[in-house]
């Protein structure tokens, strides 16, 4: 538990989620939490009842105070987490998506216990139940257990399995590490995730504490698994670039395994899952590191001879 009453700030993100915004909200003003928390709402210009639900918990428990950022302008998921991030005040920062919700009462405390015990992790992820509308089924993400492990930057670039935002909680301070060119793209929580733990590792409480839901009309949804397999070997140029071709080797072996998985799908063939266990790249220097010596080494290295070793990098792997 907490030692000391300490200070959240939770960003809910919202568009059009008149149908699963109480569900959210009835489960984050059920967290047994201490502390004050800032509720920073995020909406993206709603064209439904989303914002008059919202104000309705206005004034019903003493520990909220609400931040609303402008809603007159449609800005598109992607910057309108840049300006949520940017928004939150506190010491640590939990995420909730309007459509998706808590299960457990005790996330936000395990959460910051856990980042407050935990200096090598700016980020604390939880399994969660992924819940197939048109089914009505819960399925854990990873198997149920208790505890916690620790996940690399290449752990996640092989299998995403933070998942989504709702189960992360951020130090803020780690927010300043995110580059503008992240903002400028299509950059969801996978590749936030991948660019924070570049240095420091993410902690994973393996105990299911969010809902993940699959609507059952919503476009990716719908979107067949192929054209998904697609769109994600189709950013993964870009998320090699935005961690300075760190983890090249790594995105590499994953566009091949789509690619392969592609090609399955397209004749017929049944593909295998794409986050099965595989076989690692070849790693490099960078990956034996602990993440705080490299901290230290960036800090301490003259901006010169960085970008020189930047530049012969990129050239190596050019030829």
């Amino acid at each position: 538990m907490l030692k000391e009453k300490v200070a959240l700030s939770v960003l809910l993100v919202s568009y059009n989620h008149e149908n699963h915004i109480r569900q959210a909200l009835n489960a984050l003003f059920g967290q047994v939490f201490d502390g004050p928390i800032e509720l920073v709402v995020a909406d993206d210009k709603s064209t439904d009842s989303t914002l008059s639900i919202i104000r309705e918990y206005e004034g019903i428990d003493s520990r909220f105070t609400f931040k609303y950022l402008d809603y007159s302008e449609n800005l598109g998921i992607t910057k309108n987490y840049k300006r949520g991030f940017n928004a939150c005040s506190n010491e640590y920062v939990a995420v909730l998506e309007g459509d998706d919700y808590w299960v457990s009462p005790h996330k936000l405390s395990r959460q910051a216990t856990f980042l407050s015990e935990h200096w090598e992790s700016d980020v604390c992820g939880v399994n969660y139940f992924v819940y197939e509308e048109d089914r009505a089924q819960l399925t854990p993400r990873v198997p149920v257990s208790t505890g916690h492990r620790f996940i690399t930057a290449r752990e996640l670039i092989a299998d995403n399995i933070i998942g989504n935002f709702s189960t992360c909680m951020y130090r803020r301070s780690a927010f300043a590490r995110l580059p503008d060119a992240l903002f400028d793209i299509k950059s969801y929580d996978w590749i936030t995730n991948i660019v924070l733990a570049r240095t420091s590792v993410i902690g994973f409480l393996q105990e299911p504490m969010s809902v993940y839901r699959l609507h059952t009309a919503g476009v990716w949804t719908q979107t067949p698994h192929v054209e998904k397999l697609k769109a994600q070997l189709d950013v993964l140029p870009a998320y090699d670039e935005l961690t300075d071709g760190v983890f090249h080797e790594d995105f590499e072996l994953l566009a091949s395994r789509l690619r392969h998985v592609i090609t399955a799908s397209q004749i017929g063939h049944v593909a295998e899952t794409v986050s099965q266990p595989v076989i690692r790249a070849v790693p490099t220097l960078l990956n034996f590191m602990p993440p705080i010596l490299i901290v230290v080494i960036k800090a301490l290295m003259p901006v010169a001879l960085k970008n020189l070793i930047v530049r012969v990098v990129k050239r190596s792997r050019s030829v």
